[in-house]
Parts: structure tokens; C-alpha cells; sequence
């Protein structure tokens, strides 16, 4: 029942993180959007099969994922506004350097 049906990407869970301690956060975020999978199909697998366990299990990891989705969204958010507000006074600060000279 659980047998990942061709064309639907597998469930990612903890080793979705990735691997190089390196990566910086942004990264980190996508890779929670990323994690987003399908699970409708897989739901109604295992209600069809009559195991309401497994498809109240795929509805909770669904919950979650949405919630860890929105969260990511919203840090992705800010870190792309403070990044603009950064890149704004650099331009700042660099034209009032070629003024001044």
C-alpha cells in the first residue's frame, strides 16, 4: 500500500535536510518548500485499502508540512526584505562615496 506509484515523487522526511553543514539558510528554507509533497493520492490509497490508521498518519505529516511550508515562507520573506533593505544602502552608501570624491 505504501509502495510509491510511478511519477509521484517519494516522501521526504529528515534526510531532506541537506547534508553540507555549509549550506546557508536560504537554502535550508527552500528545502523545507520543497519537501511538499502530494499525499492526496496516497490518502485515498489506504482509505481504499481500509487502513483509516495510515491515512490518518499521511493526513498529520500533510498538516505539518503545510504549517513547516508556511513558516519557511514567511522566513524567506523577511530574509529577501532585509536583503533588499541591505542592498539599498549599500547603493546609498556608495554614491555618497562618489559624490564625495
Amino acid at each position: 500500500m505504501l509502495q510509491t506509484r510511478k511519477g509521484s515523487p517519494p516522501a521526504r522526511g529528515l534526510d531532506a535536510l541537506p547534508e553540507p553543514a555549509g549550506r546557508d539558510v536560504t537554502e535550508v528554507l527552500l528545502s523545507v518548500l520543497r519537501s511538499i509533497e502530494p499525499y492526496e493520492a496516497c490518502i485515498l490509497e489506504a482509505e481504499r485499502d481500509g487502513d483509516f490508521e495510515v491515512a490518518a498518519f499521511l493526513r498529520e505529516l500533510r498538516r505539518q508540512d503545510i504549517a513547516r511550508a508556511r513558516e519557511a515562507t514567511r522566513l524567506l520573506k523577511r530574509s529577501l526584505e532585509r536583503a533588499e533593505v541591505n542592498a539599498m544602502e549599500i547603493g546609498v552608501a556608495r554614491v555618497e562615496l562618489s559624490a564625495g570624491s
